[in-house]
């Protein structure tokens, strides 16, 4: 869902007539925080996917400490960035998702209605033989359900999927984030810099 919003937002921000390399201006604090969590996530997934050693059952075993930690370290991160623009409603979405993943032992729980309406069936199958490491089954017994990923994404659209309200949130933010500052002009003068129509003191 990310990659596909960032991809969209980069284009309607060309299409706009805005700048890629604007976004070269954001700077974001505690970036390596963010970088460490999502590493430490991507790499227990393929060690669990290639092996089947002691590394993998502690991972299996521990997986919601894993992303436990995955979670409160991109957290920290927005929180040093708090101030800028849109990136508080991207720790909102993020928080939204926490919540079920974290009350759910590690697993977003996924809506059976929202995969059968999204035609996702061997994702149903998975999910059911409880295979899939980040997901699970959901229903409206399971706690923060609504939080989870309820929504269904069916063709026409590319990639059919099921999302979250927190999914959204975090996709709305990204693409404003990525117009605003692909729009926004930059200007470089003696001791001045210009963003928009207001001019800031170097």
């Amino acid at each position: 869902m990310i990659i596909e919003t960032l991809v969209f937002s980069l284009l309607i921000g060309k299409l706009r007539g805005g700048k890629i390399k604007n976004l070269g201006k954001l700077h974001i604090r505690g970036g390596h925080l963010l970088i460490i969590g999502l590493l430490l996530e991507m790499f227990s997934l393929i060690i669990v996917k290639k092996s089947q050693g002691k590394v993998s059952q502690f991972i299996i075993e521990y997986f919601r400490i894993i992303r436990g930690i995955t979670f409160l370290l991109v957290i920290i991160a927005l929180i040093f960035n708090i101030k800028q623009k849109w990136l508080g409603l991207t720790l909102i979405g993020i928080i939204m998702n926490f919540i079920p993943i974290w009350a759910n032992n590690g697993k977003m729980p996924v809506s059976i209605y929202g995969l059968v309406n999204s035609h996702m069936y061997e994702q149903l199958d998975l999910l059911k033989k409880d295979i899939i490491l980040t997901h699970t089954i959901g229903d409206k017994n399971t706690k923060f359900y609504y939080l989870s990923d309820i929504i269904p994404i069916p063709k026409p659209y590319p990639l059919p999927k099921v999302i979250s309200f927190g999914d959204i949130l975090i996709s709305i933010s990204l693409f404003l984030l990525i117009q605003h500052f692909m729009k926004s002009n930059y200007k470089r003068g003696k001791g001045i810099k210009l963003i928009g129509n207001r001019y800031f003191k170097l």
